[in-house]
């Protein structure tokens, strides 16, 4: 019975590290992720955490809103959150690692209709209105705009930055406050589709749309930044706004993720974000933007490598991740078993030498009390008999003893108690003297 508890605690004990493990691996991770408040980006996020959270899924998202790029920048540098949207000119954390691109920004540099200006170096002594999607902050703008005229040599204190929401870029352009728009967003969004359509109302005709032909040569300098191709006709319009498609400077909006952030989840995030991409687009168009990065392993701007091996196809089955523990488990599990085995049989080596010895003596106490002398030996041997039945009953033996052997142990207990009944009776009973008697007489 002994031997039969320890393999029942053994197997419960595997089945609960078992049970354990399984509970931990299909138990939610969730993420905390750092979002500009009034975005796309919170739409977005709050769609997809909604839409995890329905389907039951792996990775769920918490939203931890901020007041700005730069701020959601700050939280993930700080360890406040797992996860953040954050603009690549924008105080860009350098411990964050790349998960997707929600989209990509245009520079789109504008003079109304009539304008002398035609290239980036005519911007010298110019008035530039910068005008920045609500919440994104000014020293992206103004950063890209160094670089930009830096390339053109430009002096950037030549020209004359002048701040405007979308709301004061017509009046601006109207009342020629500004010589030049400047706006950065993605080529389709509605800021930078109204900032065009103030530019032309106010120039009485299409745009003069700026170029920034080295764009990649920029890039190639500050990977913060890259070359984006602004398509003929994106602003729409009877004529076609541009009229030509043209390079210009842009930036990449990201979501980050910490390097010790496990591979897994990242892949299953990029797996889930991916997929849900129609379902989300179709509540808020702008994810349809979302996009993998780059695969290159020596970009400028990491990926992480959770991110890369789902989009390489190189994520691991809960199998493959586990194998050596698994092996190693099913070892132990082995070893455990077969301890457990050598236990109970050498317990079981143990009873059968006890009942062995209690068998031994009470065929020495038949033999004894065959021939005892006195019936205060055979009190004694009566006695030991009851001992030894006493030892033979201890710890519930007849349970895990064989029926040969309660037998065997039955018989020589019967036995002993008949030869020393028979032997008293013996010893009671009257004999006479012992007389010889001649022959013959």
């Amino acid at each position: 019975m002994r031997s039969i508890a320890l393999v029942a605690v053994g197997v419960a004990c595997v089945l609960g590290a078992a049970g354990l493990s399984l509970y931990l691996y299909e138990r939610p991770t969730v993420l905390r992720v750092a979002v500009t408040r009034e975005s796309d980006d919170q739409h977005v996020l709050a769609v997809a955490a909604h839409e995890f959270a329905q389907a039951r899924d792996q990775v769920r998202l918490k939203l931890v809103l901020v007041d700005s790029l730069a701020e959601s920048a700050r939280a993930f540098e700080d360890e406040r959150v797992d996860l953040a949207i954050v603009r690549s000119d924008v105080a860009m954390p350098v411990s964050g690692q790349t998960v997707l691109i929600m989209r990509r920004n245009a520079a789109v540099l504008m003079a109304p209709a009539g304008s002398e200006i035609r290239q980036l170096g005519d911007l010298k002594g110019r008035r530039i209105g910068v005008v920045e999607a609500a919440r994104t902050g000014r020293s992206g703008v103004n950063a890209l705009l160094d670089a930009a005229l830096a390339q053109y040599d430009v002096a950037a204190s030549s020209v004359r930055r002048v701040p405007l929401t979308p709301a004061e870029l017509p009046d601006a352009i109207e009342r020629r406050d500004v010589d030049v728009a400047l706006v950065i967003d993605t080529p389709g969004a509605e800021t930078l589709n109204e900032a065009v359509a103030a530019v032309t109302q106010a120039g009485r005709g299409p745009p003069v749309f700026i170029s920034i032909d080295d764009a990649k040569a920029i890039a190639q300098r500050s990977p913060n930044f890259e070359s984006i191709e602004v398509l003929r006709g994106v602003f729409g319009g009877a004529q076609p706004k541009p009229a030509a498609s043209f390079e210009t400077l842009g930036v990449s909006t990201r979501l980050i993720a910490r390097h010790s952030l496990g591979n897994d989840v990242v892949a299953a995030l990029t797996e889930l974000l991916l997929t849900a991409r129609p379902l989300l687009a179709a509540q808020e168009p702008i994810a349809n933007r979302i996009e993998p990065p780059p695969t290159d392993k020596g970009a400028a701007l990491p990926v992480h490598p959770g991110a890369l091996a789902y989009l390489g196809d190189e994520e691991q089955s809960f199998f493959d991740k586990y194998s050596d523990f698994i092996y190693i488990g099913a070892m132990l599990a082995s070893l455990f078993g077969t301890a457990i085995a050598t236990l109970a049989a050498r317990f079981n080596r143990k009873r059968n030498t006890d009942l062995e010895e209690i068998l031994h003596r009470l065929l020495q106490i038949i033999a004894a009390a065959r021939t005892a002398p006195r019936t205060d030996m055979l009190d004694d041997l009566e006695k030991e008999a009851d001992d030894l039945l006493a030892q033979a009953l201890a710890h519930d033996w007849n349970h895990a003893m064989s029926g040969s052997r309660v037998a065997a142990t039955d018989l020589a207990l019967n036995q002993a108690r008949q030869a020393i009944t028979d032997r008293r009776l013996y010893l009671a009973s009257p004999r006479g003297t012992f007389a010889p008697r001649l022959v013959g007489d």
